[in-house]
């Protein structure tokens, strides 16, 4: 049983907190867009990729600090708003990534099953034809190949975007907010 928490003591989130000079730190310096529409800065996106990854997984704090005289409400509303929506474009577009790759192995491995299958059933036709062996020697290591390809798609292939996929989920999930400093 959990015992409440004395008044003084609180449940914090994780933080990660980034120095900015002005708010185009936050977004590419070739994009010439208004804030709304601008594409975000990769050293941006490296910076608080490195920043999260120290953080526990769960909701995190993001505190991006500016200048007390540079601030304003509206544009920091804006850029929240945007961040966010960056973060669910990359979490929907991974997720489809790794079903697509998914599927493909499933694919793959099926058509090397069916290849190794054809293989097997020349090895049982007639081993005096050239052309059975011919056919047979083709068959039977595209078979194994796609079967490792297909599988290699299935569980290694998502892993890989795992860890893209956690830090968007984790920012998606984030609160932004701009501190002075």
């Amino acid at each position: 049983m959990n015992a409440p928490l004395p008044k003084n003591e609180s449940k914090t989130r994780p933080s990660v907190s980034i120095w900015l000079d002005s708010y185009d730190d936050v977004f590419s310096d070739f994009d010439p867009r208004p804030f709304s529409e601008r594409s975000l800065s990769d050293d941006f996106i490296l910076e608080a990729r490195k920043m999260a990854k120290e953080k526990p997984q769960g909701k995190i704090e993001l505190k991006l600090l500016l200048p007390s005289g540079k601030r304003n409400a509206e544009t920091e509303a804006i850029i929240i708003k945007n961040l966010h929506s960056h973060f669910r474009h990359i979490i929907h577009t991974t997720e489809t990534e790794v079903k697509k790759a998914r599927r493909r192995g499933i694919i793959l491995t099926i058509v090397g099953f069916l290849l190794m299958i054809a293989a097997a059933y020349v090895i049982s036709i007639n081993r005096q034809n050239f052309y059975l062996n011919v056919l047979r020697v083709l068959l039977e290591p595209s078979g194994w190949f796609m079967v490792w390809a297909g599988l290699e798609d299935i569980y290694y292939g998502s892993r890989k975007k795992k860890e893209q996929l956690d830090f968007n989920l984790k920012m998606a999930q984030a609160e932004i907010s701009f501190v002075s400093f």
